[in-house]
């Protein structure tokens, strides 16, 4: 069975007047139950009313914990936690309707599972995909990257804890570049580390310190069209550039939340004319650039309606434009036209298939498919975008 799509714009004025609270999360069995009294009752608007308080002040999240019961986790993954394919009945996105331009986004797959064997993940904050498909996984807590196939199949692991070349403190984003060299944000090594896409290391920059080319917890790490490194130096409040092979070119931004200036400055991402896109999360809001760090425009700000955030965190942009962002608080990715205008946002907070417990990196495969970091899920979701 299929979710419905529910239409998020109503959320907007919803959670402009719902109680600023976290859902609790409802198994199978319970909603199976609320569901059955909601059909077998004549007062089937009170009880759905009274459910709906009880778990989630949030309109997409009631929609398929009451009538279908998803079952937690990515369902019907293999017992390494890889290759995870949920039954059709317990997965489809909560989608929404939105603005002209607007693109819809259905779950296909997941996989992870909270662990440190093979293929499973422990609070997983980065995630991208190289030219081929192939998957990278920043895998924070278990201090490695892990390569998959685009469906989850487990290909490489490397890394462990440690200062040394390829070992990781906090690993927190991932990048491919498009000779295919993998470049990871050692935050807590307050260095960058480069690989070749088996995993054997190449070489690293930075140290701790904020001059040219150092480093206080470096966090997001893209790559232009030609090869250009961009680094968010979180702690040091600034956007720094690097040529492929780590050599500094420039940095801009300080501390503040005018025009370039950032409070915590998380994911970035570049698009296909090079533009820079910073998910400033202190500040709400995402910040464009030039290559060379020029200011473009900002959008977002702290609120609770579609084009607002609640904790960006990731961020991607499609070959036609379209900016997809991650909200941490929000549970959601929203949606922004190539113009920063809102379209619409997707998402759920939940742990079945499609649902998100604090969304961080996502990345877009070249066929089109978005991979979400679903961090406190310790997993990696897979949406396919809707054909119109």
């Amino acid at each position: 069975m299929r979710i419905t799509p529910v239409i998020r714009p109503a959320l907007a004025a919803f959670r402009m007047s719902a109680p600023r609270m976290s859902a609790p999360r409802m198994s199978a069995a319970a909603a199976g139950s609320a569901a059955a009294r909601v059909r077998s009752s004549g007062a089937a608007l009170r009880v759905a009313r009274a459910l709906f308080a009880a778990t989630a002040p949030r309109l997409l999240v009631v929609a398929a914990a009451a009538l279908v019961g998803a079952a937690s986790g990515c369902g019907g993954g293999s017992a390494d936690g890889t290759g995870a394919s949920p039954p059709a009945s317990a997965a489809a996105p909560l989608a929404s309707a939105g603005a002209a331009g607007f693109r819809a986004y259905e779950f296909e797959t997941c996989w992870g599972s909270r662990g440190a064997g093979p293929g499973q993940l422990y609070s997983p904050k980065g995630v991208a995909v190289d030219g081929d498909g192939f998957v990278y996984v920043a895998d924070r807590g278990n201090h490695r990257v892990q390569k998959f196939t685009g469906d989850g199949g487990l290909v490489a692991v490397w890394g462990s804890k440690g200062t040394g070349e390829g070992q990781f403190r906090v690993p927190s984003r991932v990048a491919v570049g498009p000779d295919g060299t993998v470049y990871v944000a050692d935050t807590r090594n307050h260095r960058v580390q480069a690989f070749a896409p088996d995993g054997a290391f190449l070489h690293a920059w930075g140290h701790e310190g904020d001059g040219p080319g150092a480093f206080l917890q470096p966090r997001g790490v893209a790559v232009g069209p030609d090869g250009t490194v961009y680094v968010s130096d979180e702690r040091a409040a600034r956007i720094q550039r690097f040529t492929a092979e780590g050599r500094f070119v420039r940095a801009w931004g300080k501390l503040g939340g005018g025009e370039g200036q950032f409070r915590h400055p998380k994911d970035l991402a570049t698009a296909p004319d090079g533009r820079v896109f910073v998910a400033d999360s202190g500040n709400e809001r995402v910040q464009v650039f030039t290559a060379d760090g020029e200011f473009v425009a900002a959008f977002g700000g702290h609120g609770e309606g579609v084009g607002a955030f609640r904790g960006p965190r990731g961020v991607a942009v499609t070959e036609d434009g379209v900016i997809l962002v991650s909200e941490y608080r929000g549970q959601c990715i929203e949606e922004f036209s190539p113009d920063y205008a809102p379209l619409g946002a997707w998402g759920a907070e939940g742990d079945a298939p499609g649902r998100f417990d604090g969304p961080r990196a996502i990345a877009l495969a070249p066929d089109g498919r978005l991979y979400v970091a679903d961090m406190a899920n310790h997993r990696i979701q897979c949406f396919v975008p809707v054909e119109e």
